[in-house]
């Protein structure tokens, strides 16, 4: 069938076994037993005259958000859950095989209930005490097990409560390596893995694809923070025991957290940021502000529960439409399009849009404060509810779920229909089946799912101009796409990931490999032997010849991504002309010039600096002159005299001297001296040792302008106070 349809479809319920049960159960009220101990109500069925084992599958979901409004795509998530009950109950296997013909080898129906958790953890409590606290036999069923909840801060209490009242639960999404702890959530498991286990993926995808030993960890010093920056690091000493992985905690709500954690991460001197927090505009608008994010440098990456940038927009040339460019996300998933089992299902659950199931689902949904529209049912109206691609990321996980509880309960059930808890829970633990979302088998001591069979997704998030429908105006958006999948223990491209420079081209970490491990390289291949040694030569320059290619081009910067003030801001003088300030995508920094003009050539050739390198002014020379010498040269230990290149390389041949022609100061070169072109060339070359250098006491080089018809243009990080000159003869500023 066509999944794209978004008219409700014609024809009959797929549900009707539930609402069957459900009629059964109301009107044997009064004549329901449970035996003490057990879940399950037993009656008599008036059509059979045969006892009906009946188990109440109550899932716990963030249906609206706290209370006001409703959350669609978690309303997909409830309906895989029915879609997962009545598959137990007519024994459908078409995405379990152990389900097929379940119904003639086990005597247990399933019903199911949907509880509104609104995304806080006392309306979750509410919702189950409210539940186990029903009188056995009455209308309002006791439940069987529990499905869910959505979120580790609703999973961690609720399980408590569970356990205690001996009710399995079970939840798709909660990842909280808490609540593997048995002595507090007895009867708790998941269809997801744990935080930890989520570490291992991307840990691997930054050794074996980015190649990334560098690797700052900002995270909550929460229960979820706390796991997944640990995950981590344990992840890296298993895998990577090279990585160098800085966890950095931050308690959520404190004053200037934000400021602190990114100066840590400053300090680092790290290209590569990771995120475990939830919501991250103030972190990402810190970082901008310090120079750790969207600069085209700085990479980073979020948890699976962060905020998405994809879910809002932001004003064009914004700090944050620049830090989430090329921002990634790391999220298990209950399948992808192309998977057969996933397009399956996801055809499945579109087929739940006629009229009947529609009503049905409608009439077990909690309705909100504040409706979408006048219709009841909800989303009934909506043409994107159930259809493909489904609205959830979760739907499957949640339909898994089910079914898991459905088949223990068939396995750890007796033959009068008694079940209790602790024995349906140790049945769960030694479940294992194929599914839509991948294999499962769980611990079997803490009912999470081994994370060898899980898919994973990499989100990279790249912007696109977009209309305001409010206002009509161009904002700027971000669309998710998908660029690797992880499954069977390995990644697969998707796509190019396109990092925060908008290339798909890997930055560098840092500190770099320094040149005595090449060196090192070098030294075991001529141990080789001769034959082997010349043939590995050939291949050797090929590469080091591309990786400079591509090195190269990390530290190539476009003359029109420099942004002057009009009038430029002059802050210094160098050999050859004046050190101006100007803007580096988002990012404040020092360009001078490192040859000499030509004889009769100017210098600066931008608005408002004259051919001569001198500002265009109706001041005196005498107060141009005291302007300027106020100004700061943002380079550390690197005098006014010079250039760059002639304080940080003691292979400079360059001895400019100073003259004067009209008045104007100028260098002029000797003849013996080399050419301008042999000039460049070594310019080029220092760029390649100057660019690796990372160090918190040297001044960052950011890049240079090599166009051609344009003089070379030194990049530099921009020091507030001046040079080391400057620092040392300043009586007002104290050093410690």
């Amino acid at each position: 069938m066509d999944t794209n349809n978004t008219e409700p479809q014609a024809g009959g319920s797929l549900l009707k076994s539930l609402p069957h049960y459900d009629n059964l159960r109301l009107n044997a009220t009064g004549n329901i037993k449970r035996g003490k101990g057990s879940n399950t109500d037993v009656f008599r069925d008036p059509d059979t005259d045969g006892d009906v084992v009946l188990c109440h599958l109550n899932a716990l979901l963030p249906l609206s958000i706290q209370g006001l409004f409703p959350w669609a795509p978690v309303h997909v998530d409830a309906a895989a859950v029915a879609l997962a009950a009545h598959h137990l109950n007519v024994g459908d296997g078409r995405f379990v095989s152990e389900v097929e013909g379940l119904n003639e080898r086990c005597n247990i129906r399933f019903t199911v209930e949907f509880g509104d958790t609104q995304l806080t953890t006392g309306a979750a409590l509410d919702e189950v005490l409210e539940r186990i606290g029903r009188s056995a036999g009455t209308a309002d069923r006791l439940p069987c097990a529990f499905v869910g909840t959505m979120g580790s801060n609703m999973a961690v209490p609720t399980s408590i409560v569970t356990g205690l009242f001996g009710y399995p639960q079970v939840s798709a999404s909660a990842t909280s390596g808490d609540l593997d702890d048995k002595s507090q959530h007895q009867l708790f498991g998941r269809t997801a893995p744990n935080d930890a286990d989520n570490a291992v993926p991307f840990i691997l995808y930054l050794r074996d694809d980015l190649h990334v030993s560098k690797l700052a960890v900002i995270h909550y010093n929460d229960p979820y923070g706390n796991a997944n920056a640990v995950g981590l690091r344990d992840a890296a000493r298993e895998y990577a025991p090279d990585m160098d992985i800085r966890l950095i905690p931050i308690n959520e709500g404190s004053e200037d957290v934000e400021k602190g954690a990114i100066q840590a991460v400053k300090e680092t001197g790290f290209r590569y940021i990771y995120c475990a927090v939830y919501q991250t505009d103030k972190l990402l608008t810190e970082a901008y502000n310090m120079g750790v994010a969207g600069n085209g440098m700085h990479n980073w990456f979020l948890g699976d529960s962060a905020n998405s940038p994809s879910d809002f927009t932001f004003e064009k040339g914004s700090l944050l439409s620049l830090a989430y460019r090329g921002m990634g996300k790391l999220q298990f998933t209950g399948g992808l399009p192309g998977m057969p089992a996933y397009d399956g299902f996801t055809e499945e659950m579109g087929k739940l849009r006629n009229p009947d199931d529609l009503q049905y689902l409608g009439s077990l949904f909690p309705e909100p404060a504040t409706p979408v529209s006048e219709s009841f049912p909800l989303f009934v109206e909506d043409g994107s509810f159930l259809s493909a691609p489904l609205s959830s990321n979760f739907a499957s996980l949640n339909y898994e779920a089910a079914i898991a509880l459905g088949l223990s309960a068939c396995s750890a059930v007796s033959s009068d229909g008694f079940l209790d808890g602790e024995t349906h829970f140790r049945h769960f633990t030694e479940m294992s089946f194929t599914g839509v979302s991948g294999h499962l088998s769980f611990d079997n001591i803490t009912g999470t799912r081994n994370a060898a069979g899980t898919t994973y997704k990499l989100i990279n998030y790249l912007p696109s101009d977009v209309v305001d429908v409010e206002t009509g105006e161009t904002v700027v958006g971000f669309t998710p796409y998908i660029s690797d999948v992880f499954r069977n223990g390995q990644w697969e491209e998707v796509r190019d990931f396109i990092f925060n420079d908008g290339t798909p081209n890997v930055p560098p970490d840092s500190p770099p490999i320094s040149a005595g491990e090449e060196g090192l390289q070098w030294t075991h291949t001529i141990l080789a032997p001769v034959v082997i040694v010349l043939v590995a030569a050939l291949g050797m320059l090929f590469f080091f010849e591309r990786k400079r290619r591509q090195t190269d081009a990390l530290w190539y910067i476009k003359k029109e991504e420099l942004k002057f003030t009009d009038p430029p801001e002059i802050i210094g003088r160098g050999g050859f002309g004046l050190i101006l300030k100007a803007e580096y995508r988002g990012t404040e920094v020092a360009v001078k010039r490192v040859l000499p003009p030509r004889q009769g050539e100017g210098g600066w050739k931008l608005k408002g600096v004259t051919d001569t390198g001198s500002m265009e002014s109706s001041e005196d020379p005498q107060t141009k002159k005291q302007d300027v010498g106020k100004q700061h040269l943002g380079i550390r230990s690197v005098s006014d005299e010079g250039s760059i290149s002639q304080s940080m390389s003691s292979t400079s041949v360059l001895q400019p001297t100073a003259t004067r022609v009209g008045g104007t100061p100028t260098i002029a070169i000797a003849s013996s001296e080399i050419s301008r072109s042999q000039l460049r060339k070594d310019f080029i070359k220092e760029m390649r040792v100057l660019s690796k250098l990372r160090h918190s006491c040297i001044a960052t080089v950011m890049g240079a302008v090599l166009e051609r018809g344009s003089e070379p243009m030194l990049i530099m990080e921009y020091m507030d106070h001046g040079s080391l000159y400057d620092v040392l003869h300043n009586e007002t500023m104290h050093i410690e």
